[in-house]
């Protein structure tokens, strides 16, 4: 009995989880000036978004890694930046990438804002977690 409830609690966890990230995502893609025709043209694009972004991350953490490793990139700020870089770039190249899919619309200029915005909050939360590492 009780593995039953902690399946119907994690489906329960998972569908608000996903309805959440839905909504949060449409409105960014909204904010943006991002358009799809139907619902199910903007859930494939976020399945893909999704999927495209956690390769660039792990792209991101293990080329950091190893420019860290081979001392190529000294201090906090030079791999800060280049991490900032780095999603910059990825994110850009994703939604120029999906803005392909059939009933999505993304214009560039959106696109760049978007992925511009992305790196400045990749900055935003390294900074924030060097200065909580430091004050603890």
């Amino acid at each position: 009995m009780k593995k039953q409830w902690n399946f119907l609690l994690e489906l329960l966890i998972f569908l608000i989880t996903t309805v959440v990230t839905l909504t949060i995502s449409w409105l960014i893609f909204t904010a943006f000036g991002f358009q799809s025709d139907r619902p199910q043209h903007f859930v494939l694009f976020m399945i893909g978004f999704i999927a495209l972004d956690k390769l660039v991350a792990v792209l991101n953490d293990w080329s950091a890694f190893m420019l860290v490793k081979h001392s190529v990139l000294q201090g906090f700020w030079q791999a800060t930046l280049f991490r900032a870089t780095f999603d910059l770039v990825g994110e850009l190249g994703i939604l120029l990438l999906l803005r392909n899919l059939p009933g999505i619309h993304i214009k560039a200029m959106g696109a760049y804002r978007f992925a511009f915005c992305w790196g400045l909050a990749d900055v935003a939360v390294s900074c924030w977690d060097e200065y909580k590492n430091k004050n603890e």
